[in-house]
């Protein structure tokens, strides 16, 4: 049986979605129809990038012509910032990209969207951010991110927890240099988990065995419990949330509110351009 695939022939270009792990990724299902409706001629493949080979492939990828860009998930935001040739302004700040466009002759020009998909995502819980205390658990490209965004909108202080030194003290600096004053930290949990606002911007619950810092009794009703590692289904921090009572948030809210922006750079849009 002949199968016609809509939007894909030779002139074709790949949208590269690199992760790992991958398996939970949802870029290619919303923004390929993206894609098709506006009439360009762009199709999003995801590949299983391990950290180990993120370089070899980056070169390879980044030499194919008809590549479109590469959007990039856990664990390669950082890295792939230092492989760009140019970036936003924003990934500068953070040091990190989620969408990397290539333009016609070669140059990869990065941008960062993830910490307006968080803060839009939210919706009617984006009243919240003033004033609030914040956890934020992972402090690479995702985490960094989001505190900067955190920040932006206000928040009275940004906790910080991630097994990496280098990547806290990065996050930690950027977002105190922004606010000019000592607003984010990091924290080992053995002050309590009193907080607002919690968000797991790290791979735990999609990868590996670790288990959330933060125990699921430490959990109250008001709380705003945010997991962008929940994509294709609950992790067990959301579960725990919602058994409590709190209000939730997964990366799909993340995503949603910032794929148009993705489509348009990814299609040669000038950054923060939907398609």
């Amino acid at each position: 049986m002949r199968v016609n695939i809509p939007n894909l022939d030779g002139n074709s270009r790949v949208y590269a979605v690199f992760g790992d792990p991958i398996h939970q990724v949802q870029t290619p299902r919303l923004i390929n129809p993206i894609f098709a409706a506006a009439g360009v001629n762009i199709y999003a493949v995801p590949f299983q990038i391990s950290a180990e080979h993120f370089a070899a492939a980056w070169d390879i990828f980044s030499a194919i012509p008809n590549l479109s860009g590469i959007s990039t998930t856990i664990p390669h935001k950082v890295a792939a910032a230092k492989k760009c040739s140019t970036l936003t302004p924003t990934a500068k700040a953070v040091g990190a990209v989620n969408c990397v466009q290539r333009a016609e002759d070669g140059q990869m020009n990065g941008a960062l969207f993830d910490g307006i998909g968080f803060v839009d995502g939210l919706g009617e819980a984006k009243s919240r951010l003033r004033g609030a205390r914040v956890l934020i658990v992972g402090a690479g490209g995702a985490g960094r991110t989001i505190a900067f965004a955190l920040a932006e909108e206000g928040v009275a202080k940004i906790d910080l927890m991630d097994l990496s030194a280098e990547s806290i003290a990065f996050t930690v600096a950027m977002v105190n240099t922004f606010r000019g004053e000592e607003c984010a930290a990091a924290v080992d949990g053995s002050a309590g988990w009193d907080y607002d606002i919690v968000v797991n911007a790290s791979p735990i619950g999609v990868k590996g065995d670790s288990i959330f810092p933060m125990p699921s009794a430490a959990i109250r009703s008001e709380m705003l419990i945010a997991d962008i590692a929940s994509l294709s289904e609950d992790t067990t921090l959301l579960r725990a949330a919602k058994a409590a009572g709190a209000t939730v948030s997964d990366g799909n809210d993340m995503l949603l509110a910032q794929i148009r922006l993705m489509a348009g750079f990814a299609a040669g849009l000038p950054a923060g351009t939907t398609l």
